[in-house]
């Protein structure tokens, strides 16, 4: 079969398998099963005889269920990005687990049998929002609740509170019912709200967004809630919430991803052999995250040498996307419209990705990626046209993805590694103000574990060491972590304590020294946080406090600025082994130290290397 009536097929056979999921008998069935629990919050807000108003839901309920599927019960792949294609075209059944409460195949009935409110945290790539959307179409198959998507990255471009945002986007899908019947339904319970994207959120806004969901929750607590977001975002107002963890990709699904992949069956076989034969074991960390998987299958083309770091693989993921050979979309290479060498194209593409991190936008109009554009073409001097530039990015070389009126990045890991790429590559004191300005973000994205991975010693030496010897002069810490330190560092990072239904959390006071504080002890020194945490708690006063609040409303609060060195509860967090011990100080001078001994060597060497005689 010739490349061309391949690829017709192979949209063919995904039409065919669309049409064997009836979303008009779904919803029909579904009206029928939930129409006494509809009518009863609309009959007092909507006027006439109850046939008049049985059939006027059933006509906006009917007109709302096929355009929210129409929306998310479709996407755009990575691969497949000419029409969107049902879900289930390229979605692998992925597991979750709530502590020790595992879920083989994510289903809606399995999660909220653990609690109506949960959150669904998992890395980038990793497939939060598929499952969301897949969780979305089960709750069709439910016929229990009547479900609302909100993209919560939405709230960065309107000024409007989450329970606005919701109103409007059901509006907008078609559910126009008025307000009162839409607040007695929530009442009742009668939605789900499935909230997509937390991670997304400008700063400014999260906090406030939190306390807002939480709220939410108290206003309508019949109402059930599911949110994404990634693992390093504090969540520590929604303490009713349960916590789901994706489960990583096993071989065995790992094979049958690649296998829906649209790629050219030889190059998958040959892949999956590889995978079979250890190449999965070797890059599991890698290989079973889905969107890394597929970006993998892409490079493989290309080289059979799977990178162990990031940001080499993003560099080989651009590189094949770039040159986009004949494995992948019905395996044809689209022309480009702009001139540009892989490196102009690059430089254009990684300004593009620090402005737009600069506003933390990752959705646009076509309007403001041509502005954004315009502003690249000066910053850069390179010569191109940005209406040709976009049509590249969406068409050619894949770094964008259009989905209704609106534009994404075709993953934020992408708009991360060329941010990064932007500070590495540019002049020193630049680089310097760049690196200085993000550290608020060094640990709740990947931007600075990207560019430790492409330029260590100067993460380490100008970044690194420099904030380590200012933390340690705040707390006049020379080299023995004591009490004094450590009762000081905590008030310059925590505000206070919680202990809060079994855990204990600490209130960040510092964003800056919070973030810097955990990107060191996660992303640069790892081992050493993994030898010395005893994540096991050993304080008696602390085990105790956490099982006096478990499974109660009670909160236990220490504020740090009250705290002394001779409180119970200070020397008990000194010692037990923890995150909030002094044991991660202890880690942070050791660190320094490292680093110290590795900048002389290097240049010492250096020195030898080019002024011997």
């Amino acid at each position: 079969m010739d490349i061309c009536n391949a690829y017709i097929y192979m949209l063919a056979t995904l039409k065919q398998k669309m049409e064997e999921f009836d979303i008009n008998k779904v919803i029909a069935e579904f009206l029928t099963s939930t129409a006494g629990e509809i009518l009863s919050s609309g009959k007092d807000a909507i006027e006439g005889t109850i046939e008049k108003v049985q059939l006027k839901l059933k006509t906006v309920y009917t007109d709302y269920l096929k355009r929210v599927y129409e929306r998310y019960g479709k996407s755009k792949s990575f691969f497949i990005r000419d029409e969107p294609v049902n879900l289930y075209e390229f979605y692998i059944p992925l597991g979750l687990e709530c502590n020790k409460i595992k879920i083989k195949s994510a289903n809606l009935k399995g999660v909220l049998n653990v609690n109506h409110c949960c959150i669904i945290s998992g890395t980038g790539g990793a497939g939060k929002s598929i499952i969301l959307k897949h969780l979305f179409i089960d709750c069709l198959k439910l016929k229990k609740q009547v479900p609302i998507f909100i993209e919560l990255r939405d709230l960065n471009s309107k000024e409007l509170n989450l329970e606005e945002l919701i109103k409007i986007t059901t509006k907008n899908f078609g559910l126009k019912i008025s307000e009162k019947h839409f607040e007695t339904a929530l009442e009742k319970g009668h939605f789900i709200l499935f909230l997509d994207g937390l991670d997304e959120v400008v700063k400014s806004k999260k906090d406030f967004l939190l306390k807002e969901i939480n709220e939410l929750t108290i206003k309508y607590p019949k109402t059930s809630v599911l949110l994404t977001t990634r693992p390093d975002i504090k969540l520590t107002e929604l303490d009713i919430f349960s916590t789901f963890k994706t489960l990583p990709l096993s071989l065995e699904k790992s094979i049958s991803l690649v296998k829906k992949l649209p790629a050219d069956e030889e190059l998958k076989s040959k892949f999956i052999e590889d995978l079979k034969n250890g190449l999965y074991i070797k890059h599991q960390s890698f290989l079973s995250n889905p969107l890394l998987l597929s970006i993998m299958m892409l490079t493989y083309g290309y080289s059979s040498d799977i990178p162990s770091k990031s940001s080499v693989f993003y560099n080989q993921a651009f590189d094949a996307l770039f040159q986009r050979h004949d494995s992948f979309k019905g395996a044809y290479k689209r022309k480009r419209e702009t001139n540009l060498d892989i490196q102009e194209f690059s430089k254009v593409f990684s300004t593009f990705c620090i402005l737009t991190y600069e506003q933390r936008l990752f959705k646009f109009s076509k309007k403001e990626v041509i502005d954004y554009l315009h502003q690249c073409k000066k910053i850069t001097s390179i010569d191109f046209n940005p209406e040709d530039y976009l049509t590249d990015l969406l068409q050619a070389v894949s770094l964008l993805i259009e989905d209704g009126m609106s534009l994404y990045f075709t993953h934020r890991s992408f708009q991360e590694y060329f941010s990064a790429k932007f500070i590495v590559e540019s002049e020193k004191e630049l680089k310097l103000k760049l690196f200085e300005k993000y550290q608020k973000y060094a640990n709740s994205d990947k931007v600075f574990q990207l560019a430790r991975e492409m330029d260590r010693d100067f993460i380490d030496f100008e970044v690194v060491k420099p904030f380590l010897e200012y933390l340690f002069d705040e707390i006049s810490l020379k080299k023995n972590v004591g009490i004094t330190n450590y009762i000081k560092f905590i008030k310059l990072n925590w505000e206070r304590f919680e202990f809060k239904n079994g855990q204990l959390y600490g209130i960040v006071k510092d964003q800056k020294i919070n973030e810097m504080f955990y990107f060191i002890l996660y992303s640069v020194c790892p081992e050493l946080l993994e030898k010395e945490i005893d994540n096991n708690d050993k304080s008696d006063y602390v085990v105790r406090k956490k099982k006096e609040t478990e499974g109660t409303d009670e909160i236990v609060v220490f504020e740090t600025s009250k705290l002394k060195t001779t409180d119970t509860f200070t020397k008990e967090l000194f010692k037990n082994g923890v995150l909030f011990s002094k044991t991660p100080l202890k880690i942070l001078v050791k660190t320094n130290k490292s680093i110290a001994e590795r900048k002389e060597t290097v240049e010492k060497s250096l020195t030898e290397l080019l002024f011997e005689k």
